[in-house]
């Protein structure tokens, strides 16, 4: 047997490549998303209307992690110790200052400088239209005011369907997530 011969028997013996990375399905108000089998969803126990999707392994010591947000109709009203959801400003739900999610200690929060969007348009989710804005966003420093990191928060809202998508990790798969949604 020539070299050539042995060599075109070894790759036909090979196994196939592997398969297609595993899947698992989020529900959410009538929303039916593929994600990653990885991926981790946590529904906070104080609001069942608000889930979090873990995006990456995370250490149990970690105060926070790459994630993405989906949020019901409660929610996006507001009401007890929660602000509602306006269409002209960013997600920030809490009625005080949100501690930096990049940082572990209390010395920084987070702010959103500009009262405009850096995009304001549409995009998919699934087969409807989702009004879609992104906002400069900017974890700073309570002692000295200072910016030490930037990110942009991503919002996906579809205001018949009542829901909320919040990203502020810049998850580079959550565009195509949304865009295959079921309903």
């Amino acid at each position: 047997m020539t070299v050539a011969a042995a060599l075109v028997a070894l790759l036909a013996a090979a196994p196939a490549a592997p398969a297609a990375a595993q899947t698992k399905t989020i529900t959410f108000s009538g929303m039916t998303l593929t994600v990653p089998d990885g991926w981790t969803v946590r529904r906070l126990t104080v609001n069942p209307d608000w889930l979090t999707v873990t995006t990456e392994k995370c250490g149990k010591n970690k105060v926070n992690c790459p994630s993405f947000e989906l949020v019901g109709a409660k929610t996006i009203k507001g009401g007890n110790d929660m602000k509602g959801y306006r269409t002209d400003r960013q997600f920030a739900p809490g009625t005080g200052v949100n501690a930096c999610r990049f940082r572990s200690d209390t010395d920084h929060g987070e702010r959103f400088p500009s009262d405009r969007p850096l995009v304001n348009g549409f995009r998919p989710v699934g087969a409807r239209k989702a009004q879609y804005r992104e906002w400069a966003g900017e974890c700073y420093s309570f002692k000295t005011n200072k910016t030490v990191k930037r990110f942009t928060q991503r919002l996906w809202y579809l205001p018949k369907e009542k829901v909320l998508v919040v990203d502020s990790w810049n998850n580079p798969e959550l565009a195509g997530v949304l865009a295959r949604a079921r309903w």
